[in-house]
């Protein structure tokens, strides 16, 4: 028998959830339970309790309080004592369950019971209980840690724990609009490194460490995956309590409360588990002795402890194994730093607001390292960097040119010309390198022992924030953001070796063709900010600053490693020409550039705010160019940060603003290259600006473009004045206006047919919508055009309607239009008679398309009606996929075997079946018949 004191449920919690009424339902129930001798092997009133939850039709509550006694009963018969409480008990009378529900209801409940009593009524019903000593003990020396290290950002930043407090409210055990649980809730901050993730998971520990959560947890435990990684195979138990051996008697009374603890697990991408170790044999015991990535994987699976909730900060690369793990959870992506937060900063960390507004301008100017600013440690690098410079009377707009260029002052300026740190420099960089490619952002004494490094070669990087001791481990490093591990990897590379250096592949780093790789950036993407940085310093003029700072000299092979290293390839995807770009830009080489844009024919360019300073820098250089393809997109809030329209309309014209001027530099290629002869841009967000900027290139006459594509542009007056820009021009030869779905454009495509130094001899008009005039006005205008040869009015609702004024202008004598696709244009079998008539008298038609059109087989009767006179020139019908059968083929037949110009048929996509096929062919085999390709 499993006696009342070893099995509990957390009446509390359930009673919170019923209202007023249902509480005094619940009190005059009670009262009318009887039980029988089959309740003996659980708590009577437990029991009560249950039944009452379903004569209240309760079932949510009856079963969680079944589940949890089974829980608490389980654990008791598996250490075979019961359960220690912790409650001090005082002999009395056993207190009845109704004064119980009364006083609980007047607060004035008191943590007292008899030993024959249930221990749980109290326990649950008490409001503000005495905590053990060692409780209070855990709490005190918890909140003394993590407020420790909330206060430990470089510069005291106020914008930090504002930037807390807008993520702590998505959180549900913080948020004061979520029910007050418990629940078993799994919640994943996720966000690149350094944007504030660990500072959110501590804010969460100290919030518990001072009753500050609206959802109340009796325990909470932080899990660091950095320190976890280093354990050996070991039990639950000892993972959780390894720090705690004053807990060891109530482990088994702590884990029997699952639905009270919190477990916050911080930094689980540093876990470093080999793939499927996480997934793979599973164990719900918490004294059963497993490797580390199990246990975890147990938790977050939810075979261990499944009511607790957790917690789990993580980068994007672990959000594969945790959506493999994770039951049902809450993803919150963490952003950082806001703009109105970085602004904010600059202001209170410069105290002039002119240098202030200065410096966040120039930051801002520099769109890739703007966006690395989201990361409060990078903005404290910006700042002290321009500050410094500011003070000197310096200029410090070449310094926010480039990434590069930032992170190398603020390196130097730490130390005086001349510091002697050569030594000291070379350890760090090989301890960033080494680290990066373990992906690995913290370092142990033993890591340092390893590699050779002594830890007095650290101090003076310590002693500037460069690098950072952890304050809870004494013994481990870390680098105040990512970023400038990255940096200080490439300079790894970029330094010159020495005699004494040792082979890299000693310490498990690759070479710099390895890092360059793009099967080593897919496998691990922080190389790819470091080969950035590396291209970043080639150039002379910082390795010149390096120089005359640490006395380190650049290796002289660096610009032939840049040139043979894969990513300078020409044939790599759109991914690996943007990377290209971005690593071309940092170096800020003319020559440079220009050697490896010398290869480019044809380029590809996906734009927004980051990506046109790189492109329009590298692009300007392509001196062999041809075609160019663009995508500009539009930029989007983040997601989680609430924005009203008006707040956000105001950021995206700043954003516009700040792409102008490269924009403009881009654009000038059009007037300074006069092989480009192919121009098209697609999913494309314009706006007035660029619009502008754009049209003034391509209408110079400097320009020399033949072939112009524009698709699916917005807003909606892009494409008109675009198409307004060509006005006149007389290269262009192929024009093709697709998806555009404004009521403006047509007219001012008329204007460019109409004009008389017009040259086109394609014009696409694909997916556009006009009215029944505009298409009339149209086809006026393609009457009045004696240069086009090919008209594509394919997906068009042009109708037989819209036809008919087509076919007027094809039965004109000085209509010279050889090719016409009218492919899905909603035609119909009526409309067919008309065309049969333009097919007589029309001289220069020899490629007709009406594919996907229900043109039947009286239609198709109709059209060979037209193609049997000897003046018909048609050469190519396609009728793909227009509803004809074995009789229309009939009619083809026929058509064949007469005198004939039909040299190509399609047919494909109709249902012509056996007969349909058999006729075809007898009237292959006639004579007569011109057909070569069907």
């Amino acid at each position: 028998m499993v006696s009342s004191t070893q099995v509990n449920f957390n009446l509390q919690a359930l009673l919170e959830q019923l209202s007023q009424d249902e509480l005094s339902k619940f009190k005059s129930l009670l009262r009318t339970v009887s039980l029988g001798n089959e309740a003996q092997k659980i708590p009577q009133k437990e029991l009560a309790t249950i039944q009452v939850f379903e004569k209240m039709h309760r079932m949510d509550l009856s079963e969680r309080a079944k589940d949890e006694l089974r829980e608490a009963a389980l654990k008791s018969l598996n250490k075979n004592k019961p359960l220690s409480l912790g409650i001090t008990r005082k002999e009395r009378e056993p207190l009845d369950v109704e004064e119980m529900l009364e006083r609980f209801k007047a607060g004035t409940l008191e943590c007292t019971e008899t030993e024959e009593d249930v221990p749980v009524l109290t326990e649950v019903f008490k409001v503000k209980g005495e905590k053990s000593d060692n409780e209070n003990r855990y709490r005190l020396i918890l909140k003394t840690k993590f407020r420790e290290m909330w206060q430990s950002w470089p510069g005291d930043s106020k914008e930090v724990r504002v930037m807390a407090e807008r993520y702590r409210m998505l959180i549900p055990f913080s948020n004061p609009r979520m029910l007050p649980g418990p629940f078993s809730h799994t919640v994943v901050l996720h966000s690149p490194a350094g944007l504030g993730k660990t500072t959110l998971a501590n804010k969460l520990m100290l919030d518990w460490t001072e009753d500050n959560l609206i959802q109340k947890f009796k325990y909470a435990f932080y899990l660091s995956c950095r320190e976890l990684s280093r354990l050996g195979p070991c039990s639950f138990a000892e993972m959780v309590f390894r720090d705690w051996p004053e807990w060891q008697e109530d482990i088994p009374h702590i884990l029997a409360q699952a639905q009270r603890i919190l477990f916050v697990i911080d930094g689980f991408d540093e876990l470093g588990a080999p793939p499927g170790a996480l997934i793979q044999d599973l164990c719900g015991d918490w004294e059963q002795q497993k490797p580390v990535p199990v246990l975890l994987g147990s938790l977050l699976k939810r075979k261990m402890l499944p009511k607790a909730a957790l917690l789990v900060t993580t980068r994007p690369r672990a959000l594969r194994d945790l959506r493999f793990l994770a039951e049902q959870p809450i993803y919150i992506r963490v952003e950082g730093f806001l703009e109105e937060d970085r602004r904010a900063y600059f202001l209170r960390r410069f105290g002039d607001e002119d240098q202030a507004m200065r410096a966040f301008e120039l930051m801002r100017s520099n769109a890739a390292l703007f966006q690395l600013g989201s990361a409060p440690a990078v903005c404290w690098i910006v700042c002290t960097t321009l500050k410094l410079q500011m003070e000197k009377g310096e200029d410090p707009a070449p310094t926010c040119l480039t990434s590069t260029g930032l992170f190398l002052r603020f390196l130097c300026s730490q130390f005086p010309q001349g510091a002697q740190l050569r030594g000291a420099l070379r350890a760090l960089s090989l301890l960033a390198a080494q680290g990066l490619w373990a992906q690995m952002s913290v370092f142990h004494g033993e890591d340092l022992e390893r590699l050779g490094v002594q830890e007095s070669d650290l101090r003076p990087f310590l002693d500037r924030d460069i690098l950072c001791q952890d304050r809870a481990s004494k013994g481990c490093y870390s680098f105040i953001h990512l970023s400038f591990q990255q940096f200080l990897t490439a300079l790894f590379y970029a330094l010159e070796k020495e005699e004494e250096d040792r082979d890299g592949h000693a310490w498990d780093i690759g070479d710099v063709q390895k890092m360059l790789t793009r099967e080593e950036r897919l496998k691990n993407p922080d190389l790819i900010q470091a080969g950035r940085f590396f291209f970043g310093l080639a150039n002379e003029k910082r390795a010149k600053e390096l120089e005359a700072t640490f006395g380190c000299q650049m290796s002289p092979e660096i610009k032939q490693e840049l040139l043979r290293c894969d990513v300078s390839r020409k044939n790599g995807t759109v991914a690996d020409l943007k990377e290209l770009l971005c690593c071309l830009y940092e170096s800020q080489e003319d020559e440079l550039v220009k050697e490896v844009m010398a290869q480019f024919k044809e380029i590809s360019l996906h734009l927004n705010a980051v990506d046109i300073a790189s492109s329009s820098f590298c692009v300007k250089h392509c001196r062999n160019l041809q075609k160019m393809a663009l995508q500009v997109i539009k930029e989007t809030l983040p997601e989680n940060v609430a924005a009203s329209e008006s707040n956000a309309e105001p950021e995206r014209s700043q954003d516009d603003q700040d792409m102008l001027p490269f924009w403009t530099d881009l654009c000038s290629i059009f007037g300074s290259n006069k092989d480009l002869m192919g121009l098209e841009i697609n999913n494309s967000f314009l706006s007035a600006s660029l619009v502008k900027i754009l049209c003034e290139q391509i209408a110079s006459d400097n320009c020399h473009l033949q072939r112009v594509v524009f698709k699916n542009l917005s807003p909606a007056d892009a494409h008109r004045n675009l198409c307004l820009a060509l006005r006149g021009h007389k290269t262009v030869t192929h024009l093709t206006l697709q998806g555009n779905d404004q009521k403006d454009m047509l007219p001012a495509l008329c204007e460019v047919l109409r004009h008389p130094e017009c040259n086109l001899r394609y014009l696409g008009l694909v997916s556009c919508s006009a009215t029944t005039q505009q298409w009339a006005d149209l086809s006026l205008a393609l009457e009045a055009n004696q240069s086009l040869m090919c008209v594509n009015l394919s997906d068009n609702e042009l109708l037989d309607e819209g036809a008919k004024l087509l076919y007027t202008t094809l039965r004109h004598p000085k209509c010279f239009l050889q090719r016409l696709s009218l492919e899905n244009c909603h035609l119909t079998e009526a409309n067919c008679k008309d065309l049969a008539a333009v097919l007589v008298v029309s001289r220069e038609l020899t490629h007709l398309c009406l594919a996907k059109n229900s043109l039947k087989d009286t239609g198709v009767k109709f059209l060979c009606e037209g193609l049997s006179y000897p003046e018909c020139k048609l050469q190519a019908l396609v009728l793909w996929n227009c509803d004809i059968t074995s009789d229309g083929c009939c009619s083809l037949a026929k058509l064949l075997q007469e005198k004939s110009s039909l040299s190509c048929l399609d047919l494909g996509l109709n249902h012509i079946g056996v007969t349909g096929v058999k006729v075809l062919c007898e009237a292959l085999s006639k004579p007569l018949c011109n057909l070569r390709c069907l």
